[in-house]
């Protein structure tokens, strides 16, 4: 399942809707950019249930601390996100899920292919007025000696009918929390928790727009991440 993400708010704009208090030296560089493609393991903002008043950037394409030192750079496809029915079963998502290391990974957009024949037409989805959204995610900071990479998976759920419409091989998406839900996500309490699990649902297509992108629209949406 390919997904990538783009965010082209400006930073005033993410800290008053998010309502940041702090954001970290790294983050102050933040760049609006166009769509990020996931493999390419980009730096991205988010927001952890650690440090809920605080914006940070987190590798996206989660490590867990039994990776090798290796395998950093080569972080598998699975690892860029994880349906939430495995959170409890793939190992690389049950510890950071179970205690509690949350997060909002924030976009103005998603991007996912749609299979046409032999193609694969990209897609680009948003909510119906581009405002900014939250996506549920999962955070872990792996480090080795001196190395620390702070890293981050999406969350994914059976879609609903319009994503199951355009992600036709898999029928996923990304889940989008509602706005009024994301202190509740980034709250303490246990994951196990029914109020948590509950969240974990498809977003609502009416509050939804899909752009079906041309060629050209593709090519120039691969934009290297600034991050």
């Amino acid at each position: 399942m390919y997904i990538g993400l783009g965010i082209g708010k400006k930073l005033k704009d993410i800290q008053q809707r998010f309502n940041v208090e702090k954001v970290t030296s790294q983050t102050r560089k933040y760049l609006p950019v166009t769509q990020a493609d996931a493999e390419a393991l980009p730096y991205w903002p988010i927001i952890t249930s650690q440090s809920p008043t605080e914006l940070q950037q987190f590798r996206w394409g989660l490590l867990s601390t039994t990776t090798k030192p290796e395998q950093v750079e080569s972080t598998p496809l699975r690892r860029l996100h994880v349906l939430s029915q495995d959170l409890a079963l793939k190992a690389y998502a049950r510890e950071p899920f179970q205690n509690g290391q949350r997060a909002l990974v924030l976009a103005d957009r998603f991007f996912v292919h749609r299979k046409e024949g032999k193609n694969q037409v990209l897609y680009q989805l948003s909510l119906r007025y581009n405002q900014l959204f939250a996506l549920a995610g999962i955070y872990e900071t792996w480090q080795h000696e001196d190395q620390v990479i702070p890293t981050f998976t999406l969350i994914t759920t059976p879609g609903n009918s319009l994503l199951k419409f355009i992600n036709n091989v898999t029928g996923l998406m990304p889940v989008i929390i509602d706005p009024e839900h994301e202190s509740l996500w980034l709250s303490d309490r246990p994951s196990d928790d029914p109020a948590i699990t509950s969240l974990l649902q498809p977003f609502d297509e009416k509050q939804m727009k899909a752009l079906r992108l041309t060629h050209t629209d593709q090519l120039s949406l691969f934009e290297p991440s600034p991050f």
